[in-house]
């Protein structure tokens, strides 16, 4: 679950990084995924062994996560022909949604 959860984080903080340095035109816009990128690298240092672990980043990752699944699923549904793309992004993100709750409540349970 570790490792999953880590190479989806990891995917995440490249694809992020990349929208935020394409978008540094537009100013405010680079936040969001600069934001997110920053959020995943939290939680890439918890699972990795940072003393100091910020276990809202879980939690807040985790509902984001789920309700873009959510949105992809509603896209898909109205996609059409492409449907299976949006399906299988949902699944990717519903997944890592998932994993990040459930690390998160493992964690809190632990401590």
């Amino acid at each position: 679950m570790k490792y999953v959860l880590a190479a989806l984080c990891g995917i995440v903080v490249l694809f992020m990084g990349g929208c935020a340095i394409v978008s540094v035109a537009a100013m405010p816009l680079p936040i969001i995924p600069g934001g997110i990128a920053f959020l995943n690298i939290l939680i890439l240092g918890a699972l990795f062994g940072w003393k100091t672990q910020w276990r809202p980043a879980f939690y807040i990752l985790g509902v984001v996560d789920i309700l873009l699944a959510a949105g992809a699923f509603l896209g898909g549904i109205s996609a059409g022909p492409d449907a299976s793309v949006f399906m299988v992004a949902g699944a990717v993100i519903g997944l890592k949604g998932l994993l990040s709750l459930l690390y998160a409540w493992r964690v809190g349970e632990a401590v």
